[in-house]
């Protein structure tokens, strides 16, 4: 499905279920300490909607555990914003704190290195294969499944657009149709009474 944004359309964004969702999180093993981070890593990404270029630029500076806080510093376009740790994605976090290695990243290699980009997004695709979720899965499409099951359940678009670090509504504006296709696959199945 197309959708228009500014004028141009756009393609709409895959979205996990929210059942997708936790077969996805149940792939990395707590057992290893790369299992631990990774698990962290797509928790913050579905619960919070972090991007993954915020996701490997996170310092240790920026992860409160004890405030339950997170600072997204200098996201796109410059907007830093603080975020309220959901209690589940505390719980990954700081657990990863436990095992992690000393380094300023918070999201490290086990030799302290940043966790990089192309990191991410090949574990992202190697846990999808096996969850065995026939969609294409990326980190975008985690920040997507989180900002429409958050429009589902609050309908507060503002809020949304400003933990997302959207500049323009507008952008924000595309979670209001992802969240209503549901409705409208309801009522394309609806059988009329008479």
């Amino acid at each position: 499905m197309n959708i228009k944004i500014r004028g141009r359309r756009h393609r709409l964004p895959a979205v996990l279920e929210i059942e997708e969702a936790k077969k996805l999180l149940d792939i990395p093993k707590k057992r290893y300490p790369t299992g631990i981070r990774n698990k962290a890593m797509l928790s913050v990404m579905l619960n919070m909607g972090l991007r993954v270029s915020e996701v490997s630029n996170l310092k240790f500076i920026d992860v409160s555990t004890c405030k339950k806080k997170l600072r997204v510093v200098n996201g796109k376009y410059n907007r830093d914003r603080d975020l309220i740790i959901p209690a589940y994605t505390l719980e990954l976090l700081e657990n990863w704190k436990i095992v992690r290695p000393d380094s300023k990243y918070f999201f490290s290699t086990l030799d302290g290195s940043k966790v990089n980009i192309r990191y991410i997004q090949d574990m992202v695709g190697r846990y999808r294969v096996r969850s065995k979720i026939g969609k294409n899965v990326t980190p975008h499409t985690l920040r997507h499944t989180f900002a429409t099951q958050f429009y589902r359940q609050t309908k507060d678009i503002e809020t949304l657009r400003k933990i997302l670090g959207h500049s323009d509504i507008s952008t924000t504006q595309t979670y209001i149709t992802l969240a209503n296709i549901d409705v409208e696959n309801a009522m394309n199945g609806f059988m009329e009474i008479v």
